[in-house]
């Protein structure tokens, strides 16, 4: 015997609402937590939010140590989004390129929990040969939850090493954070 049930929702129309304008914090890039947009600042930082998951804790309720690595993807990912280089579109080339992750090193500082809502920073550092480097933060406000330096690597669709691509390198230089003493 086989069960099933069909269950429909339908939207509930929300009439106290619509003489109310478009509520500033639910703007593109911004977040109902913080006015902090995602993208650039004017330091060359990029940031994205991040709210923490059920599925990102581990059975204490804090986010998996593994999970940060992910948090530092989508940072990398969206920095090179907004900068202009989309990871389809190197794959697209005539003479497709991707990116690696050669060397990911984590100091993990304070705890994050579910529902938190943490910001990932992106520093581009520059780059060395074949290699692109990353300074990267997860922060719950004002505290320190994880720093990252990241080793990015530039190679062929079939994997082997290969020069950053001229004109992305050239396309990145501006959004290089300079370091200072902090």
């Amino acid at each position: 015997m086989v069960w099933s049930q069909t269950i429909t929702i339908s939207p509930v129309a929300r009439t106290d609402l619509a003489d109310k304008p478009f509520p500033l914090c639910y703007r593109r890039g911004m977040t109902a937590s913080t006015d902090m947009p995602n993208g650039f600042d004017a330091e060359n930082q990029h940031w994205i939010s991040v709210r923490v998951y059920y599925e990102d804790t581990d059975f204490t309720g804090l986010v998996y140590h593994a999970n940060y690595l992910k948090y530092f993807e989508r940072g990398r990912s969206d920095f090179l989004r907004d900068a202009g280089v989309d990871h389809q579109s190197l794959l697209n080339r005539p003479d497709p390129a991707a990116f690696t992750i050669l060397k990911a090193e984590i100091d993990f500082k304070q705890a994050a929990h579910v529902d938190d809502l943490l910001r990932v920073r992106t520093r581009f550092i520059g780059t060395r040969g074949a290699r692109i480097l990353f300074d990267q933060t997860v922060l719950r406000g004002d505290t320190v939850i994880a720093q990252a330096q990241i080793t990015a690597l530039t190679i062929h669709a079939d994997g082997r090493a290969r020069r950053p691509i001229a004109e992305i390198v050239e396309q990145l230089q501006p959004l290089i954070y300079q370091i200072s003493a902090e």
